[in-house]
């Protein structure tokens, strides 16, 4: 199974320059919990917003977010796949780096889709319940503490 058979493919995109209220209004339309953050043309991904990123970057260091743009909070150092890979080769990713999301991204940078936590979960075991095992033990990895409370 390869990556673009799970992934969410055209995700909405915000520019560098778009407020994280309008970005907090697109997750709330898009149900999601993340942002992709391109260049207008020709969509070349540059960055990524989350949720998080907006408590962590603005709140939690008594910034206002009202008064702030994607890239003031956004994550730059990304960690992208291809179309083509393996779906095995997108787990691996996600559980190296713990991330949640893996921008989906062409031979140009343009991004093309998103594969998240829920497309695993839905789509992957779906398609292939072998896999099951795998992706539950996936999120297990990627959403363990860093440290312990």
């Amino acid at each position: 199974m390869q990556v673009q058979d799970i992934m969410t493919e055209n995700p909405m995109c915000a520019e560098p320059s778009t407020s994280l209220q309008d970005i907090a209004r697109m997750m709330a339309d898009c149900d999601c919990g993340g942002i992709p953050i391109c260049d207008p043309q020709p969509r070349r991904l540059v960055g990524f917003v989350t949720d998080r990123d907006i408590v962590v970057r603005t709140l939690a260091r008594g910034l206002n977010p009202m008064q702030m743009s994607a890239q003031d909070a956004m994550t730059t150092d990304l960690h992208t796949i291809g179309p083509n890979a393996d779906l095995e080769e997108c787990i691996r990713t996600m559980q190296r780096h713990k991330v949640r999301r893996v921008p989906v991204t062409n031979d140009q940078g343009q991004i093309v889709g998103i594969v998240s936590q829920a497309d695993l979960a839905r789509r992957a075991t779906a398609m292939q319940p072998e896999m099951a095992e795998e992706v539950e033990e996936t999120l297990e990895e990627i959403s363990a503490p860093k440290m312990a409370i």
